[in-house]
């Protein structure tokens, strides 16, 4: 896409003397806030209506304010700043307390939220596969992750290395960041893949990343001599705990710079979204297992892609992809919580059903079972899955089901050498 290039200040005693003459006028103060707020990119002062004086000097305004409170940082040569707004704040703050610990409550079975927690993990995998090209539908996916079935394609093989990375990541939170971990990393989400001829080594060749649409150059990454350096700084960043800095941020300024350095010939976005996933969970959001930030970024890829865009063409400015990051935390979140809510509803609605069946001649184990399928009429269960839930052996899981299916609430259902059970019909 083609993205203008946002004009660059002089940061003078001149500049910052119009700039505090500005407090003077309390429209500027408001908008400043609104400002800080949508933290606004040049194209969104350029065309906009009603500014406080011309585009230019409005720019100016708003850069001026910015340098007065920016974070810097240095990744070997290459100087990058980052402001943390009071709106970033107030969603660091909101996060703080809700990523940190267990949203259920009880509110939900421990069954769900297992079932809930394999399909996050396999959601993530699936849309950061195909956020990188990754031609298979979601439904295809999660089946062959299910079926432990090997990969017919590229794109299923891309998924599910991303699959096992995220699984092999959880178990790795104890380590410092390092070369080796990224590169092993890197080495699980390529194997079998084209791109794993780029693996174990960092790239030996320049990158230059084309518009998909216009065939453009969008972004030319840093020379592969640099890469080691520039990767050696991030880690000593990652690891360094003297200085405070939000984990969330922190981990949003990993993800961008992994995708900014490009150490690896390909698998870059992949590897990037891997590590920011396994720092908050070494840093305690272990709710995160729980949602998936990629398919918070698939709704919304064009931001994702403007987010990165708009910080290489403002000064290095890292703001605008944290808050891309926040945002996508807020909606992966709220997704979580529309779970909950949906699995609490779903509950008190079979709950409420297992008397009239208990009255009908079915055990409390059978109500609960016919409930449960009639608050969910896709599912199905076995022999082993209903011995399981309810602590009892095969023998009496069968005499059961078999007692259901005579009474007419079960159909049973051949599947290869087995069966399954599902609700033959529903409770009115």
């Amino acid at each position: 896409m083609k993205f203008e290039t946002a004009p660059v200040f002089e940061f003078t005693e001149v500049a910052k003397e119009e700039y505090f003459q500005t407090f003077l006028d309390p429209k500027i103060i408001a908008f400043l806030k609104e400002s800080d707020d949508r933290y606004f990119y040049w194209s969104d002062i350029k065309y906009r209506p009603n500014l406080p004086y011309n585009a230019l000097k409005t720019w100016q305004i708003i850069k001026t304010h910015r340098f007065k409170s920016f974070e810097d940082l240095l990744f070997s040569n290459l100087h990058f700043t980052y402001n943390t707004t009071s709106a970033i704040h107030e969603a660091l703050h909101n996060f703080d307390l809700k990523l940190v610990g267990s949203i259920y409550q009880n509110t939900i079975t421990p069954e769900d939220q297992a079932s809930y927690l394999k399909n996050s993990i396999m959601d993530e995998a699936i849309a950061s596969s195909q956020i990188e090209g990754a031609a298979t539908t979601t439904d295809v996916a999660r089946d062959m992750i299910k079926s432990g079935r090997s990969a017919r394609n590229e794109s299923e093989q891309m998924i599910l290395n991303n699959y096992r990375a995220i699984t092999e990541i959880e178990s790795r939170t104890e380590e410092p960041l390092s070369v080796q971990l990224i590169l092993e990393i890197h080495q699980i989400m390529t194997a079998n893949t084209d791109a794993a001829k780029y693996s174990g080594n960092f790239r030996n060749h320049p990158v230059h990343i084309t518009d998909h649409v216009d065939g453009e150059i969008a972004f030319t990454a840093p020379p592969y001599d640099e890469v080691p350096e520039l990767v050696e700084s991030l880690i000593d960043f990652i690891n360094e705990d003297r200085t405070f800095i939000h984990p969330i941020i922190k981990a949003s300024i990993l993800h961008f710079m992994v995708g900014y350095i490009h150490p690896f010939g390909d698998g870059n976005g992949r590897t990037a979204r891997a590590l920011f996933y396994w720092y908050m969970i070494k840093k305690g959001y272990n709710l995160l297992k729980h949602i998936s930030i990629s398919r918070a970024i698939m709704q919304s890829r064009t931001s994702y892609d403007k987010a990165f865009l708009k910080t290489e063409h403002d000064d290095n400015d890292l703001t605008y992809f944290i808050l891309y990051s926040v945002k996508s935390l807020r909606v992966a979140f709220e997704n979580l919580v529309k779970y909950t809510e949906k699995k609490k509803e779903e509950r008190s609605r079979a709950t409420s059903l297992v008397p009239q069946l208990m009255a009908q001649g079915l055990s409390k184990r059978q109500a609960d079972l016919v409930a449960y399928l009639n608050a969910k009429p896709a599912e199905q269960t076995t022999i082993s899955a209903y011995a399981d839930s309810n602590h009892i052996v095969r023998q009496t899981a069968s005499r059961d089901l078999t007692e259901l299916e005579e009474k007419g609430w079960l159909t049973k259902i051949r599947s290869g050498k087995g069966f399954y059970y599902t609700l033959a019909k529903s409770v009115k």
